[in-house]
C-alpha cells in the first residue's frame, strides 16, 4: 500500500521522560499498528466494543481522504508506550483528533479516544495519566493546534454498571482484575464527568450491534457545560470516521437520531451538563446491589 497523504511514524514519536517512549502511526501498513493490537486484544473482550484489526486498518485508510470531512480537519492515530531499556510494551490507545474552531471556553481540538489500556503488569505507575498526556501532545500535533500545551477535549466511552448485563460485568471485570466501579473511580480522579446527554454507539460493523450500554464522559473539559453544537460536530466527525469507516452517519438511524437531537438543541442555545462522578460512585457503593431499569446518566442525576 503507498503511504501517499499519510504523515511518516517518526512525527508521532514521543520521549515522556522516565524511560517511557511512545510510537504513533496514522498509517494503515505500519508495524506499530500490530504492536498495538497486541495489547489491545488482551485488553479488550466484550463482543460489540471490540474492532479487530481489519477495522483499526481501515479506520486508518480513511486519513488523507477524511482529513477535511464535514469541514473540519481530522486524523486517526494508534499509539503504543513501551519502555526504553527493554522494549517492553507497558500501553497504547487509539484516537480520533478533530479540529473543532473557536469557540469560548470550548478547546479547540476534540479527541475520541476510542481506546485506552495500561498492560496489566505495568498497573500501578501511574502510567493512565501519562498516556493521556501524550494522546493531547499528539493530538493537537495531529490537527496542526501549534499551541501544544493547549489541554484538548477528551472524550471516552465508558462501560455502564447499571445497564450491563451480569454476564457481561462478570466477564469483564474478570478479565480487566478491576470492578466496574473502581475502574470509573481512577477515571474521575483522572477528571472524568459524564456527558449528561442519552449516547448508544453505533454499530462498529455489519456483523456487530449499535450499543446503548456506554456511558459519555468527557476528561477535564475547562467548564461545567458544553455547546449543544460542539457535541454534535465531535459526534459527527467520530461516528463518521472512527465507528462507521467512512460512512455517512446521516444514512446510520442510530447515529442520525442523536445528530438531530444535538441540532434542534443547539437551533434553541441549550447545552449540556457534564455530571461529576464521585458522589455518585459512593452512593452505588453503598448500595451493594446494582440499581435495576436505571442508567449511570440517571443516577447521577437522581443524585
Amino acid at each position: 500500500m503507498a503511504d501517499t497523504g499519510f504523515a511518516g511514524d517518526a512525527r508521532w514519536s514521543l520521549d515522556l521522560g522516565d524511560g517511557l517512549l511512545v510510537q504513533g502511526t496514522e498509517r494503515p501498513n505500519s508495524p506499530i499498528l500490530a504492536r498495538f493490537f497486541e495489547g489491545y486484544d488482551r485488553a479488550f473482550v466484550l463482543p460489540n466494543e471490540r474492532e479487530e484489526l481489519e477495522g483499526f486498518a481501515a479506520c486508518l485508510a480513511l486519513n488523507p481522504e477524511c482529513r477535511h470531512r464535514f469541514g473540519r480537519v481530522h486524523r486517526e492515530l494508534v499509539l503504543v508506550v513501551n519502555e526504553r531499556e527493554s522494549g517492553r510494551l507497558l500501553g497504547g490507545a487509539n484516537f480520533l483528533a478533530t479540529g473543532m474552531g473557536a469557540r469560548p471556553n470550548h478547546p479547540p481540538v476534540a479527541v475520541a479516544l476510542n481506546y485506552v489500556f495500561v498492560e496489566s503488569a505495568a498497573r500501578g505507575r501511574g502510567l493512565a495519566r501519562r498516556i493521556l498526556g501524550a494522546v493531547a501532545m499528539l493530538a493537537n500535533r495531529a490537527v496542526e493546534q501549534t499551541d501544544e500545551t493547549l489541554w484538548p477535549a477528551i472524550f471516552i466511552e465508558q462501560n455502564d454498571p447499571l445497564k450491563m448485563s451480569d454476564a457481561d460485568y462478570a466477564a469483564d471485570t474478570a478479565h480487566a482484575g478491576i470492578d466496574q466501579i473502581d475502574r470509573l473511580q481512577i477515571w474521575s480522579r483522572l477528571g472524568a464527568r459524564l456527558v449528561d446527554f442519552p449516547y448508544v454507539q453505533p454499530a462498529l460493523s455489519a456483523e456487530q450491534r449499535s450499543d446503548a450500554g456506554l456511558a459519555y464522559a468527557a476528561v477535564d473539559f475547562p467548564a461545567a457545560h458544553m455547546d449543544a453544537a460542539y457535541l454534535h460536530d465531535h459526534l459527527e466527525s467520530f461516528f463518521g470516521i472512527s465507528v462507521l469507516k467512512g460512512k455517512d452517519p446521516a444514512q446510520d438511524g442510530v447515529a442520525e437520531a442523536q445528530l438531530a437531537c444535538l441540532r434542534a438543541m443547539a437551533q434553541a442555545g441549550q447545552t449540556i451538563d457534564l455530571l461529576a462522578l464521585g458522589d455518585t460512585l459512593t452512593r452505588l457503593r453503598a448500595l451493594g446491589a446494582r440499581p435495576a431499569g436505571t442508567s449511570l446518566r440517571e443516577f447521577t442525576r437522581a443524585g
